[in-house]
């Protein structure tokens, strides 16, 4: 037990002496020159166009000329943009801005037991820890061994599990895995299955499922990270919350935890309350189905014995 507290506080005094180095956190993502933007006036369609931030840092909007949006978020472009155009169209009262293509897809997401979870742009692939970094570091319930990749671009969003505490022991951090433009990162907390009154149980495709003491208020991302985040097989769009009614009823909460993750929608990230039930339901593998329902199983063994029986006729 003492080894174990030793290792742990020289992990977290670690932790805290490589973020010393990481100097300022970066909360948004930040356009830069070759960005790539698309502008909609709903008052002036005319004006509606594509953007690119050129050399000087500047898009051009005709009649409107040069408008700086380097080192801007995309919020701050959008009032920029706004604000300008009022100069000269007075009637305009909102546009919208978007960025696209390759460079929407340098983001990635980092969640849980982090100082800001959000979603990150880099301008290179950062490899996990960079992210966490990112992210403002690590809180001290995180559970440094058993951090998680969701890969975006991969069928079935397989997830790979990283000991970040044993690449700070080893001094291996620029070993970690790289990451790819739309992965998320999720720390989990350090938790203890606890099945006293007033427990959350998390089922299903977690790494620990069990009832939970989620004491406080409390969110989905919060049941899922202390039961140790999905597993690699986790259908995130389909998560269930089952809350007792009154009269004894029950009720189901369907929740695509995927669009919290990706997009920040809190929406699919409800309160969690006493007593519910939260299920996070395996990927549909059709394959596995097929081959392991007995009715499909007796059914082709009969259909197999029919088809031979004709053929020997």
């Amino acid at each position: 037990m003492k080894l174990q507290q030793t290792r742990m506080a020289l992990i977290l005094a670690a932790t805290v002496f490589l973020l010393g180095l990481a100097g300022p956190v970066v909360a948004q993502v930040r356009l830069r020159v070759g960005d790539r933007l698309e502008l909609v006036v709903p008052q002036r369609r005319e004006l509606a166009r594509s953007l690119v931030i050129a050399e000087n840092g500047a898009v051009t909007i005709p009649i409107v000329g040069d408008v700086i949006l380097q080192g801007l978020t995309v919020e701050q472009a959008r009032s920029t943009i706004l604000r300008r155009l009022q100069e000269i169209y007075p009637s305009v009262a909102d546009v919208g801005l978007t960025l696209v293509g390759e460079e929407a897809r340098r983001i990635v997401y980092v969640h849980g037991a982090v100082l800001s979870p959000g979603k990150y742009d880099f301008a290179d692939a950062p490899n996990v820890w960079e992210a966490i970094r990112e992210a403002g570091g690590t809180q001290t319930n995180a559970a440094l061994d058993a951090v998680r990749i969701v890969r975006a671009d991969e069928e079935g969003t397989p997830t790979e599990v990283v000991d970040i505490g044993r690449a700070i022991e080893m001094g291996t951090l620029e070993s970690l895995p790289e990451l790819r433009p739309g992965d998320t990162v999720i720390v989990p907390e350090i938790a203890v299955p606890y099945a006293g009154s007033g427990s959350v149980r998390v089922i299903g495709a977690v790494v620990t499922p069990a009832p939970y003491n989620l004491a406080g208020e409390k969110r989905l991302v919060d049941a899922i990270l202390a039961a140790g985040g999905p597993t690699e097989n986790a259908d995130l769009s389909r998560v269930k919350v089952i809350r007792r009614a009154p009269g004894g009823t029950t009720m189901t909460i369907a929740v695509d935890f995927r669009k919290y993750l990706e997009e920040g929608d809190q929406r699919h990230n409800p309160e969690i309350r006493e007593a519910d039930v939260v299920s996070v339901p395996l990927q549909n593998n059709y394959l596995r189905v097929i081959f392991t329902d007995p009715r499909f199983l007796i059914t082709l063994l009969a259909s197999a014995a029919t088809i031979i029986a004709v053929l020997a006729r």
